[in-house]
């Protein structure tokens, strides 16, 4: 009897464990690709923002944005027998968003791993995207970058996107600011499909996004849109 019980135990252990593994997959864009192909009744979830979103997303994908307040109660618009497959920009907001789903009675999640940028690094489907003119420099190297970081007191690394329109508003501003506050601040624009390494070193997950580095430490982290007054300010606070 005893015996019996120790085995319906594990048998029950193995389920829960199974089940699990199941619930939780992360999966290259290619293996992405595929399984949601083979799914006609899969639902694909933009977790970005609004603005990243209307820059360029995966086709027939739906946008709920995480970072809003009402995230949670537009996921119960969902089906929860249906497979959800998400994804972010490089993956932190779609693993969260894959956590709380699950964590909301969704069967089957599916991540994106590396998000929007790695599955347009590989040139796969997008629509929606805006071809625009990079203001950036163009590529870097890490040890470029971290040279930068090194050799002068104030640096903000400006990360953004030719497709990402809220980059684009703010950027007449900050190639003012950087004019401006020469010789004090380095502001270094980067453009993040042309330095996706760059993103990945930094941990950037959503453009727009600021880092900022004083005597070589980074000590301040802004992501989103600021008008002129609230870069100026961000500026301000570092000197």
């Amino acid at each position: 009897m005893q015996k019996y019980s120790l085995r319906i135990t594990f048998v029950t252990i193995l389920s829960l464990a199974f089940s699990h593994f199941c619930l939780s997959q992360v999966l290259s864009p290619n293996d992405f690709e595929k399984k949601y192909s083979e799914n006609p009744n899969a639902q694909l979830i933009d977790v970005r923002t609004p603005g990243e979103y209307g820059g360029g997303h995966l086709p027939n994908a739906q946008n709920v944005d995480y970072r809003s307040a009402d995230f949670a109660q537009k996921i119960q618009s969902l089906d929860k027998e249906k497979p959800v497959f998400v994804y972010c920009l490089s993956g932190g907001r779609s693993k969260a968003a894959s956590d709380l789903l699950r964590q909301n009675g969704f069967k089957e999640v599916i991540d994106l791993q590396g998000g929007y940028l790695k599955w347009t690094s590989l040139n796969k489907p997008v629509e929606g995207s805006k071809a625009e003119k990079s203001t950036a420099e163009g590529s870097f190297s890490k040890e470029h970058i971290d040279k930068l970081v090194k050799e002068h007191k104030i640096v903000i690394m400006d990360f953004f996107a030719t497709w990402c329109g809220p980059c684009l508003k703010m950027m007449p501003d900050v190639q003012k600011l950087k004019k401006e506050y020469e010789g004090k601040v380095l502001i270094q624009t980067i453009d993040s499909d042309q330095n996706k390494k760059i993103v990945e070193a930094y941990k950037v997950d959503e453009i727009p996004t600021f880092l900022i580095f004083k005597d070589g430490k980074q000590v301040m982290r802004a992501v989103g849109w600021m008008d002129e007054k609230g870069l100026r300010k961000m500026i301000t606070d570092v000197l």
